[in-house]
């Protein structure tokens, strides 16, 4: 098959898979990552609080505007609520950063830890288009967990060396950095979309290396998959409660379109 032709197979996919959740009793699947994402966020946001906290108080006490308590001018006034702005805003970047950090990671962690509602799409979606029956097993859905697991945690180690190794040559050769975030992104879409393949290659019994040439081999439809995946997933909220279901179940539905 051509590329273009695997790109629009990927495309219909994705586009299809909400639709299709909620035709087929599917649609409960879309509010697990929104828990999932929000128990993640506040509940490592929440551990964090009390270092950042006291991370602030120490930068502002260095940074802190000196005030004389026998100064009772009004310059003196101004310095002291100087002062406690500073750290005010001291504490909110602090806080903002490590919020942003979190969202970073929790990309992957997401992923990570729905491995075993998005191996149960993914089967569901297969089932139900093929009629073929995969029979339920705790055993084999938690090694196929596993295998989205591992799968999730090599794609991300792969992803984050080729981004430092994108953004060294970037500040290296300024001139290419519009060409590094074509590259970023490409390189994001294809892992994305490769974790969701996964899932389908896994019930075909084939072994990661085997995956990996599956992927290659429908690199149109994984892209197209990953593409929209990463641009969902950029939307706060809404992209993880949509994002990585209609991934999985668009993979399905792309592979079994593929192969009628």
């Amino acid at each position: 098959m051509s590329f273009l032709h695997d790109f629009k197979l990927g495309i219909n996919g994705y586009f299809a898979a909400f639709g299709f959740a909620k035709r087929n009793g599917l649609g409960w699947v879309f509010l697990v990552p929104v828990l999932l994402w929000m128990l993640l966020f506040f509940g490592v946001f929440v551990l964090l609080q009390a270092p950042a906290n006291e991370l602030s108080a120490w930068l502002a006490g260095k940074l802190k505007i000196p005030v004389s308590e026998e100064d009772a001018s009004w310059w003196s006034t101004v310095k002291a609520f100087l002062s406690g702005a500073w750290e005010l805003l001291t504490l909110i970047v602090l806080k903002a950063a490590i919020a942003y950090l979190l969202y970073k990671v929790n990309k992957y962690l997401v992923l990570i830890l729905l491995s075993p509602l998005l191996a149960y799409a993914s089967e569901r979606t297969e089932e139900i288009l093929t009629g073929k029956q995969f029979p339920f097993s705790w055993g084999q859905l938690l090694k196929d967990a596993l295998r989205g697991s591992l799968i999730a945690f090599r794609n991300g180690f792969i992803e984050l060396v080729a981004s430092i190794g994108i953004w060294a040559l970037t500040l290296m050769f300024p001139p290419f950095a519009p060409l590094a975030l074509v590259l970023l992104f490409v390189i994001s879409s294809y892992f994305y979309g490769f974790s969701m393949f996964d899932y389908v290659f896994e019930r075909r019994r084939m072994r990661i290396g085997e995956s990996v040439r599956a992927v290659n081999d429908r690199l149109g439809a994984v892209l197209a998959n990953g593409m929209l995946f990463s641009v969902l997933m950029k939307i706060p909220l809404l992209g993880v409660m949509l994002g990585p279901p209609m991934g999985a179940i668009g993979a399905s539905i792309a592979v079994v379109k593929g192969e009628e």
